[in-house]
């Protein structure tokens, strides 16, 4: 169900408690949904790259943080998190629907240390901006238990030289996913299946309307409030597809909850973050906190990553990007080989072949000659020898 204006209005109010250490607890203001003006505080951001935008959209928290994917980010060695320093990062901000806030040069990208690119563990970066002097604060929903829904958005510019935006796609979204269906595609998944929401939700790329890609972000409701609560991470698609072909895809988005702590060891402030039943929260404290990361990966899965509208140029297999190989792409080379070897046994075949038909016809005509002229006649028996039969007549006529 399309919600469009609607959607964003309902996540524009928002409930807050400010995480800080173990007993503090601040309440804000307590901002309530009573229309679409309520968008005009709303923002939304998203990543750009040496100028050109990108489909990973940034959770703000303030006028100057943000979290981001990890696989986003552009890296001389991903395993090692060694970021490429030469790729010029900025955030462009909305504010409402298509309103603009601003476009900032980001200052600092640090990608969480546990960020694995070949499973897309802990797949989340926090990104640290300019700002124009204003400040604000958005929320980050912080406690999975709060969430009787889910809204769905995916925002974009329709001029990133001008920062022009176009209207997000956004939808609510309440099934539930098959989790051992989510789980068979993904190893990641299935041993970390609280840290990651899946489901099978696209809609059209603004690059290719033929192609459609998951959404951006997911915000947590618990009425009458809302925050963001998770970013897409990766996605896997079946029988080594295209993320534009016709195979089924599986979308994971990362919960960022779990991440607020290390977010706030390098902020050096509290994370602005949203929950209700304040008795009953409990929050992960340790900064240092990791998903499960898996050895293996599922055979004959495509995974895709990061900036999906250049999949061409970067395609979000950070397996590939470390100068490693992809199950999927090791089979290719395997199967191409093997095709290679049999048309080169097929060509060296007919090869032999020729060459022992035209020694056969060689030896034909040489030993055939030799054979006819040398061959012996054939004697029968002594009755049908012409020589015999005579010698026997003159024994006969002599005789009498």
């Amino acid at each position: 169900m399309k919600l469009g204006t609607s959607l964003l209005t309902l996540a524009a109010g928002l409930s807050s408690v400010l995480a800080g250490s173990v007993g503090e607890v601040h309440y804000p203001t307590l901002f309530r949904r009573n229309g679409t003006e309520d968008l005009q505080s709303f923002k939304g951001a998203v990543l750009l790259k040496n100028g050109e935008q990108t489909s990973c959209e940034v959770a703000l928290m303030y006028s100057t943080f943000g979290f981001v994917s990890a696989a986003c980010l552009d890296y001389t060695d991903a395993s090692a998190k060694t970021i490429n320093t030469t790729t010029n990062y900025e955030v462009a901000i909305s504010s409402g629907l298509t309103s603009t806030y601003g476009r900032f040069r980001a200052s600092k990208v640090t990608p969480n240390p546990g960020y694995d690119p070949v499973s897309y563990a802990n797949n989340i970066a926090l990104v640290e901006f300019e700002s124009n002097g204003s400040e604000f604060v958005n929320y980050i929903a912080s406690w999975r238990q709060d969430w009787v829904e889910f809204y769905y958005t995916r925002r974009s510019l329709s001029n990133a030289a001008s920062s022009t935006w176009n209207s997000p796609a956004t939808t609510m979204y309440n099934a539930q996913p098959d989790l051992n269906a989510c789980a068979q595609a993904n190893t990641l998944f299935m041993y970390n299946q609280k840290d990651l929401i899946c489901n099978e939700l696209s809609t059209p790329s603004i690059m290719n309307a033929s192609c459609s890609i998951p959404y951006a972000s997911i915000y947590g409701v618990n009425d009458p409030n809302a925050a963001v609560a998770a970013l897409y991470s990766h996605s896997a698609v079946e029988n080594d597809g295209s993320l534009c072909g016709n195979e089924k895809v599986y979308n994971y988005f990362i919960v960022m909850q779990n991440y607020v702590h290390w977010a706030m060891s390098i902020m050096g402030k509290k994370a602005p973050v949203f929950h209700t039943r304040i008795p009953e929260y409990t929050e992960v404290l340790d900064p240092g906190y990791s998903m499960v990361i898996p050895k293996s990966s599922v055979e004959g899965v495509a995974v895709y990553a990061g900036d999906l509208y250049h999949l061409d140029s970067n395609p979000a297999e950070a397996a590939e990007e470390d100068g490693g190989l992809s199950p999927g792409a090791i089979a290719g080379i395997i199967l191409g080989l093997l095709a290679l070897l049999a048309l080169l046994g097929f060509f060296i075949y007919k090869k032999l072949r020729e060459r022992y038909e035209s020694n056969r016809v060689r030896r034909w005509w040489f030993f055939g000659r030799f054979e006819k002229e040398e061959k012996p006649e054939e004697v029968g028996p002594p009755w049908q020898t012409p020589m015999i039969l005579n010698a026997h007549l003159h024994t006969r006529f002599s005789f009498n």
